[in-house]
């Protein structure tokens, strides 16, 4: 069999599972404040059942912290405050979003440019990937600096944030991008590297981990299965 016949059923396996994810109970994450005017409020209360007067105010736009959302109320906090807002002005929470199929041809692209070079390593692949969000419209990169999100807007600001988590935000879903060195695990199963750092990238239901010259994605019976430079750049293809 030639190598390019291999690459339908490893894309098969790095691909299957992406978009069928079941939704379930949202979980503690970040949102935005939305389903609101620019530049007003939505209000806060200190109960559930909320009051006549609110508690607090989140801009509209703003990110929040979303530690418990039932479905119709939520309680979140911004900086210091927190207080429980009604769950229809939250957007990006849980595990409910899908990846969106144009997000995961970007990261997919990204990932497979880093692949191929000499030097590919999860810094390169990191690198690669935020500049492939930078490029492409509606795609925003944030790293977590001194206990705030701050703007990336060029690659060669990871430098001064070497060791930071980033997040991408692209069509409504965020995506956390993470460079860990292993022995260490993920989501209850062993990163795929023995001694190298692994990139993990991970949203709406897509778990991607990058290591020097192999991408591997964790599948829906809880496996990681890997792909080479070709078989991912042929995974972005399809998703056109």
């Amino acid at each position: 069999m030639r190598p390019s016949n291999l690459i339908v059923p490893i894309l098969l396996a790095l691909t299957a599972g992406l978009f069928s994810y079941p939704a379930r109970a949202q979980e503690p994450g970040t949102a935005l404040i939305t389903e609101c005017k620019s530049g007003s409020s939505v209000p806060g209360y200190k109960q559930r059942g909320f009051a006549i007067r609110a508690y607090a105010h989140f801009a509209c736009g703003s990110s929040v912290y979303v530690w418990n959302d039932t479905g119709k109320t939520a309680l979140v906090q911004e900086d210091s405050t927190v207080a429980y807002v009604a769950s229809k002005y939250l957007f990006g929470t849980g595990t409910s979003k899908e990846a969106s199929p144009v997000a995961v041809r970007i990261f997919l692209q990204g990932i497979a440019e880093s692949l191929q070079r000499g030097d590919a390593s999860a810094i390169l692949a990191r690198r690669q990937l935020v500049r492939s969000c930078l490029e492409s419209r509606g795609c925003r990169v944030e790293a977590w600096s001194r206990l705030a999100w701050r703007r990336i807007k060029q690659p060669s600001q990871l430098v001064e944030s070497p060791d930071s988590t980033l997040r991408l935000f692209a069509h409504g879903v965020y995506y956390s991008a993470l460079i860990v060195n292993p022995p260490v695990r993920f989501k209850d199963r062993p990163v795929p590297s023995v001694k190298s750092p692994v990139l993990l990238l991970e949203g709406g239901g897509l778990s991607i981990a990058v290591v020097d010259h192999a991408c591997y994605s964790l599948s829906t019976d809880g496996k990681w299965s890997a792909a080479g430079a070709s078989a991912v750049q042929s995974a972005a293809a399809i998703q056109r």
